[in-house]
């Protein structure tokens, strides 16, 4: 299986968010074809995001046997990997996904497909850093926080097997205590979408850089792949880079980076046969990847 990166990003500009300003990143990844939703930035006052909390305790710890009783008939359970915990949902058409909580990655989606099978959409893979050994890829948050040791904790999970599985993670940075980051992932029958709600609870502006939902999706070859949907919009050219989130008081600081060409997606059929690294700076609201593969010589089937 190849690899189709894609990054749903806040990267070109500062929010300053003051007290109470909310800034909200959403990625959805419907069944097949894969659909996203672009970046939606919301800057709202006294207007929080529906709560997903089942129950009255703010924090959780990481007890398998504490979360099967709490969340039993919530389409959820709970698998102990070390030093995480990774909690597995599934719906009764067969639909799932995984997340480790305590870093808020979603390292698996799987669909049911036209034959009755499942198929793996997300590309993860295991990195060796130092004597660490860190998963890769999915769909995750990325960022850069002045508390680095700071993790992800469960706030609770709703819903159920049937309808969708709702699960809210939330983490504070330890040494700005006025910021507050809530991740929202909900599986429904043919959807998986990812909510990333940051707040600012304290009186001094702060402002925004790179924040981003990051995915990595399996697809059969590049030759295969393309991004509908794009035709029209205006890009740069940049070398690969991986998305960070910053939380910078004061003065806006200059951005550094190195951009190439630019120019407009001259096709809505793009084909994504060749390496390449992009920032579409004025995107559609949404746009589609379709991988075809062939079929026994039969045709080629949309995913």
């Amino acid at each position: 299986m190849a690899l189709s990166h894609s990054t749903i990003v806040s990267y070109s500009s500062c929010l300053p968010m003051c007290r109470y300003s909310k800034l909200r990143l959403l990625s959805s990844h419907p069944s097949l074809p894969l659909h996203f939703n672009n970046n939606v930035k919301r800057l709202e006052s006294f207007h929080l995001p529906p709560p997903a909390a089942a129950a009255a305790s703010s924090y959780f710890p990481i007890d398998v046997e504490y979360l099967q009783r709490e969340f039993s008939g919530h389409g959820a359970t709970f698998e102990d990997i070390g030093e995480t915990c990774v909690a597995k949902l599934k719906l009764d058409n067969g639909s799932s996904a995984n997340v480790m909580l305590t870093r808020g990655v979603v390292t698996s989606y799987k669909v049911k497909v036209w034959h009755g099978g499942k198929v793996e959409l997300l590309h993860t893979w295991v990195d060796q850093e130092q004597e660490e050994v860190v998963i890769r890829g999915g769909v995750s948050s990325a960022f850069s926080s002045s508390d680095e040791t700071n993790e992800w904790s469960l706030h609770g999970i709703t819903g159920d097997s049937e309808n969708c599985v709702q699960v809210e993670l939330r983490r504070s940075d330890k040494k700005m205590k006025e910021i507050e980051m809530k991740q929202i992932i909900t599986l429904r029958g043919d959807t998986l979408s990812i909510e990333l709600w940051v707040t600012n609870k304290g009186v001094s502006p702060v402002n925004i850089k790179g924040c981003s939902l990051v995915s990595y999706l399996t697809v059969s070859t590049p030759e295969a792949t393309y991004a509908v949907g794009l035709e029209g919009s205006d890009f740069v050219e940049k070398t690969p880079f991986l998305p960070r989130f910053g939380l910078v008081q004061g003065e806006e600081e200059e951005e550094d980076g190195q951009y190439g060409l630019s120019g407009e997606e001259e096709s809505n059929y793009k084909q994504l046969s060749e390496e390449m690294s992009r920032i579409y700076t004025l995107a559609p609201s949404s746009f589609t990847i379709i991988d075809r593969k062939e079929l026994s010589g039969s045709g080629k089937r949309r995913v």
